[in-house]
């Protein structure tokens, strides 16, 4: 039977387990994964619509030849959870603090995108065609990948039930199968208030979530940087042979060293302006360094100075 996707293609990461990398059709945005543990299937994030977490379903069920029971959410962001009613009988688990946003927030972006998401359309539209992006390929393709989403996450706001974890833990949950076991890890906040990551310690493969992004800017505005290095410095001592980030293409743990590298720059930059009572629209306005200048989504450089620029207490201009 095909596990095909229009939304997403399965990378096989290590026996049993695969990466399910976010296509460009607007449906996932980030990546999700599958582990089948001998006598239980669990899945990884739910990507940011029902149909997209329809079809993740379908996809986890042909690949292990039973029905998904477990699911993890890493955190609370809607690109990672708004798939979870397809898997309303599983048990679907978090950290506790998770669980308190996901609850907090939800409704609240439910009503922002029903409000709107027409307007924010028709806003990229014109952009597109106003030529803003002409001879910048760069920002046409953000443009365009922004527009994707949020095209996607209006078709199916009708359908969208909101569907919080179930089950919560604090900072480790060892689940065993009978062919393999994983373990969920929580180092506090980072990327956000806390975040979830599944290591598999037979094969080394570790599911970051979006504690790690490939050839991709973070968002930064909802996070810690500093604890977010320190998160991934922790992770050093699992020894990685594989990761699977919250978005861009499976990578060798020796990325994490690039990766830490732009946090760092994001914290020095917002350090420097507020030394110097640099504004949040001077910081802002911060160039791409070179060598992450050919990242997708670039407008999350800007829009990262930006929030930890408020965050910051710095002067709007």
């Amino acid at each position: 039977m095909s596990t095909d996707s229009p939304h997403f293609r399965l990378e096989e990461v290590a026996p049993g387990a695969w990466a399910a990398l976010a296509g460009d059709t607007g449906a996932c945005v980030s990546n999700a994964g599958i582990i089948d543990l001998g006598d239980q299937t669990l899945v990884f994030d739910t990507f940011v619509t029902p149909t997209a977490g329809t079809d993740l379903r379908r996809a986890a069920e042909r690949l292990t030849g039973r029905p998904v029971t477990l699911v993890v959410n890493s955190h609370h962001h809607g690109d990672h959870v708004r798939g979870n009613q397809a898997f309303s009988d599983a048990s679907i688990i978090s950290t506790e603090r998770t669980a308190e946003l996901i609850n907090e927030t939800s409704p609240g972006d439910f009503d922002a995108y029903a409000t709107h998401l027409s307007g924010w359309i028709e806003s990229l539209d014109q952009q597109l065609a106003d030529g803003d992006s002409a001879g910048r390929p760069d920002v046409r393709s953000d443009l365009q990948s922004t527009r994707a989403m949020a095209q996607s996450v209006l078709t199916t706001l009708p359908e969208l039930t909101i569907t919080p974890p179930t089950t919560t833990f604090s900072d480790k949950l060892v689940v065993e199968g009978s062919e393999r076991s994983v373990h969920l890890l929580s180092y506090g906040g980072g990327h956000s208030d806390s975040d979830t990551l599944v290591f598999l310690p037979d094969s080394g493969v570790l599911f970051a979530g979006d504690v790690l992004w490939v050839e991709h800017h973070p968002w930064a505005g909802d996070g810690h940087p500093d604890e977010w290095v320190g998160t991934i410095y922790r992770l050093k001592a699992l020894a990685p042979s594989a990761v699977v980030p919250g978005h861009g293409t499976v990578a060798d743990f020796e990325y994490a060293r690039l990766f830490t590298r732009y946090l760092t720059f994001l914290c020095d930059m917002v350090k420097q302006a507020e030394a110097t009572s640099t504004s949040v629209a001077k910081l802002a306005a911060t160039p791409i360094p070179p060598q992450y200048a050919g990242w997708a989504s670039g407008n999350r450089f800007r829009s990262s100075l930006e929030a930890l620029g408020r965050r910051a207490g710095l002067p709007p201009d």
